[in-house]
């Protein structure tokens, strides 16, 4: 690249980086707002994510938020403090093993229903929902995507 060119675009990506950082530096609009939330809970509900494999969704929140004897707004508070799941479950008096069985219920729960759903759709024959049932029973986990597949 020739140097000619080389100056005016190193000044056009100044100058757009200086423009941007203004436009950023003078508030969030309405729309920005909403997307920050939005970040904010799903940071919440994959702060479940640690407690093993796939599926934090809002029923893994709720059970988490239970087991730790909280509301899910408390928990979610919570979590935005700053606090981890092992530092709310201590302040609460509540084991980690008692929080890892509500999710690990709440993710049974939840993939029953889903292979029942596939079965009840034709997209999934009775034998591949009693091998996967078993598969619950043996402590196996897929994501609920392989069930939408077919």
């Amino acid at each position: 690249m020739s140097k000619k060119l080389l100056i005016p675009l190193s000044l056009a990506l100044v100058l757009t980086l200086v423009v941007g950082g203004v436009a950023l530096a003078q508030g969030v609009g309405p729309k920005a707002e909403k997307a920050v939330q939005a970040a904010k809970v799903a940071r919440a509900v994959g702060a479940v994510r640690p407690l093993g494999g796939f599926g934090a969704d809002w029923a893994t929140f709720d059970a988490v938020a239970g087991a730790l004897k909280l509301t899910p707004a408390q928990l979610f508070e919570q979590l935005h403090s700053g606090m981890t799941l092992q530092k709310i479950a201590t302040a609460q008096g509540v084991d980690m093993q008692a929080v890892k069985d509500a999710v690990k219920a709440a993710r049974e729960t939840k993939a029953t229903a889903a292979i029942q759903k596939a079965l009840d759709n034709g997209k999934i024959t009775q034998e591949q929902a009693d091998w996967m049932r078993k598969g619950l029973d043996n402590g196996w986990r897929w994501p609920p995507r392989l069930l939408k597949r077919r």
